[in-house]
């Protein structure tokens, strides 16, 4: 089997169109591809649809620059793959601008900024902050190098670092004493674990550049200036008109840093 017939098999049937104008502008499609595996940012709903921070993000932008654009579901170990052969024209999902991804790929502005934090269960020591957390095994996302340089910079770079394919597969682990804690970014764990009452963070979130890069953004193909300014033209609107702040109050229960 063939690596395009292998990611055709990854991208999830459901392809839906976020914005359709039949004005003589909307010429062009855009496919933008999104990991849906992540509540609050993007997520599939019992119906099928999908939805989320940046589901309703992505609609906004579409909505500005009056585009045609077709979003589907693709797995984030699939993602950047999909949109250097071509199946996925954007990553939807917004990802840490770094200076090695900035190398390889175009990317939109920075969209919002967000920290990194590490999770532990309710009852956990955190007087001692992340020293107690040196030499544990700790649970992340699998292929997120950005974590991986993280974890290791502030814990040691021996330290047993497990990757998950979701951040709920890491959590079970936690809940079962299998890893020490489950680091990732503060949004997410707040969202979706602190807010619980089962959990909380071992230690206030970094927001240092040296690990968490230049915010967070949406990437593309070398060569794609001309769909990066038009898209970005479309998120200077959405920002400056305040939707970011709304979607982060609906979403994160506090307006996300956009500068």
């Amino acid at each position: 089997m063939n690596m395009l017939k292998m990611l055709s098999s990854t991208v999830v049937a459901a392809v839906v169109s976020v914005a359709s104008f039949s004005s003589a502008s909307a010429d062009e499609t855009i496919k933008i591809g999104i990991d849906a595996a992540y509540k609050p940012f993007a997520y599939v709903e019992a119906n099928g649809e999908l939805a989320g921070f940046e589901i309703d993000l992505i609609k906004a932008v579409c909505a500005e620059i009056k585009a045609n654009c077709e979003l589907s579901n693709v797995p984030w170990d699939g993602i950047f793959t999909a949109l250097e052969t071509g199946t996925i024209d954007m990553i939807g999902t917004t990802v840490t601008k770094t200076k090695v991804r900035l190398e390889k790929y175009d990317a939109s502005r920075m969209i919002y900024r967000v920290g990194y934090a590490f999770l532990v269960p309710k009852d956990a020591d955190t007087s001692k902050g992340l020293d107690r957390l040196k030499g544990q095994s700790i649970g992340t996302i699998a292929g997120t190098q950005a974590y991986y340089d993280y974890i290791k910079g502030v814990l040691g770079a021996d330290t047993d670092i497990r990757g998950y394919d979701t951040a709920d597969a890491a959590v079970l682990d936690l809940d079962a004493g299998r890893i020490a804690a489950f680091q990732s970014d503060n949004l997410q764990l707040e969202q979706q674990y602190v807010s619980t009452g089962n959990y909380k963070r071992a230690a206030e979130a970094t927001f240092d550049p040296k690990y968490v890069g230049e915010g967070r953004a949406w990437f593309f193909r070398k060569g794609s200036a001309d769909l990066v300014s038009k898209v970005d033209k479309g998120l200077d609107a959405v920002i400056a008109a305040g939707k970011v702040d709304e979607l982060g109050v609906k979403y994160f229960n506090t307006k996300l840093v956009t500068d």
